[in-house]
Parts: structure tokens; C-alpha cells; sequence
């Protein structure tokens, strides 16, 4: 497909609400969900396992989506342990991942914060082949629900502030798998406003398992 490699950035608030639209989504029901995500990490304390504060995000980012979005149609499924919030028509799918410092900037290329594991980097390589093809390769085992899909990846990254903490966040589309288990290649991008949560600032360092807790990628040491 032409242009495979140029990706389609939406910033500006028009565009990112129609597009958005056109997905059954909404800007106001994606930052709730990250908001209440924020609120439950919030209760975590330095006393806690380093990794738990980011793990609790992500798990209530999904919990959160599924709850707003199963009323209204929308399916939660996880196939091969890759938790997914499926639309209602089946022809795509949403995760949640944390992201790099780059993650919510128009002009920069993100990328997930840390490798992914088989699972996740099939689903992506199964976007590239939708991208090119509009097919994916059909292997002899039976598929999974929500296999051969398109993937959109809901990224976020915490930043520091002189209040408190700022939330980046974007729902991208992912065309390569990239290098070392990183996805930082994408063809479409959508930027969401950040939120600000003032009066504290909590574990913006810490370490999340997101989609990595049951597929963990091993490299040998050289």
C-alpha cells in the first residue's frame, strides 16, 4: 500500500473527535477512563511492590474501557492472554499500553515503554499485513476470537510537573513491530488532550507488566 510509511497524525481537536467518532469512541469517555485508572493507582504508597502502581493503571485503563464500551455493544475477549476490547462490528480491536516520553506529541514518534511479548507483536504484525494486503496469511490452526484484526494500541506516559503529574496519551495504530520487542512504528495516531492532576505526584518512575506478566521475551546473554 502506498504510503504505508508516512503515518496520518490527528491533533487538533475537530479532527480528533470525528475520528474518533468514525471509531464509536469519544474523547470524554476515554479520558473518564483514564482518570478513574489515575485515582485507583493513586492509592498505592512507596511501601508497595515498585510495579504494582503501573500494573494497576494499565489493568483499570482495560477494566474501564470494557465497562464504558460493553453497554453500548462493544465485546471483551483476550485472545492468546492479550486482553481486548472488540468492537461491535469485529473489524477491530483496542489495548492498552504504557508508552515512551514521546507518547501524546504530535510531532514525535512514540513507542511502547517496553518490549512486548509473541502474542502482541503477532497482532501487530497481523496490522502490517492488513495495511499491505487487506488479508492476513490464514494458518492451519483455528483461530482465536479477535484474531486478524486490526489493533489499536490506547498509549499513555506520565510526566512530572511543578503541580503534580501530567497523563499523555494517544490511540494509535500500529504498522511494524519494530526492533528489540518495541512497536514504534505506526500509521495513524490519534493525539487525546492531557490531564493534569495537581496536588501530588505519584510513582511516575515505576515499572509496569502490561501484556508482558504471561509472554515475556528472553534474550540470551552474549
Amino acid at each position: 500500500m502506498e504510503g504505508l510509511g508516512m503515518t496520518v497524525v490527528h491533533a487538533e481537536s475537530p479532527r480528533v473527535r470525528d475520528r474518533l467518532a468514525m471509531l464509536g469512541l469519544s474523547v470524554e469517555a476515554i479520558e473518564d477512563v483514564l482518570r478513574r485508572a489515575e485515582a485507583e493507582r493513586s492509592f498505592c504508597t512507596p511501601l508497595d511492590p515498585v510495579s504494582l502502581p503501573g500494573n494497576i493503571f494499565w489493568g483499570r485503563t482495560i477494566r474501564f474501557l470494557r465497562e464504558t464500551y460493553k453497554p453500548v455493544g462493544w465485546n471483551s475477549i483476550s485472545p492468546s492472554n492479550v486482553p481486548l476490547l472488540l468492537a461491535p462490528s469485529g473489524d477491530f480491536a483496542i489495548t492498552a499500553s504504557s508508552g515512551s516520553v514521546e507518547t501524546g506529541y504530535a510531532a514525535l514518534t512514540p513507542s511502547t515503554r517496553y518490549p512486548k511479548g509473541n502474542a502482541v507483536m503477532k497482532r501487530v504484525e497481523a496490522n502490517r499485513q492488513l495495511l499491505l494486503f487487506g488479508e492476513v496469511e490464514t494458518v492451519s490452526e483455528q483461530q482465536d476470537a479477535g484474531d486478524g484484526i486490526p489493533t489499536w494500541f490506547l498509549l499513555y506516559h506520565h510526566s512530572k510537573t511543578d503541580q503534580g503529574t501530567r497523563l499523555h496519551a494517544e490511540l494509535s495504530l500500529p504498522n511494524d513491530t519494530g526492533s528489540r520487542g518495541k512497536i514504534s512504528s505506526w500509521y495513524e495516531r490519534i493525539i487525546l488532550p492531557w490531564i493534569d492532576f495537581e496536588g501530588f505526584t505519584p510513582f511516575v518512575d515505576d515499572v509496569d507488566d502490561d501484556q508482558g506478566g504471561i509472554d515475556i521475551p528472553i534474550e540470551r546473554l552474549s
